[in-house]
């Protein structure tokens, strides 16, 4: 017979969250650049999420491009609302377009 696979103890769980938001927190400090890629903070993210199962909060989710991994500012990013209340993100390094309802 095989075993049911068990949960991880909520100990790690919220570790894997604690981390996430430790990252997310370093991407937004000005002199980021001397510490740390942004592309290679937002794979670590995205490492946890899937390794702990983790899902990230809408509002870390619409920081970076989930294609290219790049971290949105206002040099590589559009951010649209058009009149019948859709939010759209267009990446201007990959060519992604990502659209909210608001």
């Amino acid at each position: 017979m095989s075993r049911k696979p068990s949960r991880r103890p909520k100990f790690q769980e919220k570790l894997a969250r604690d981390r996430i938001n430790k990252l997310f927190h370093l991407l937004d400090l000005k002199n980021f650049n001397a510490q740390i890629n942004p592309k290679k903070c937002i794979n670590f993210v995205k490492q946890i999420g899937k390794r702990y199962n983790q899902r990230l909060p809408s509002s870390h989710r619409l920081k970076f491009c989930r294609r290219c991994s790049t971290k949105f500012s206002s040099d590589n990013s559009r951010f649209r609302i058009s009149k019948k209340g859709w939010r759209s993100i267009s990446c201007l390094e990959c060519g992604a377009i990502y659209r909210f309802k608001i």
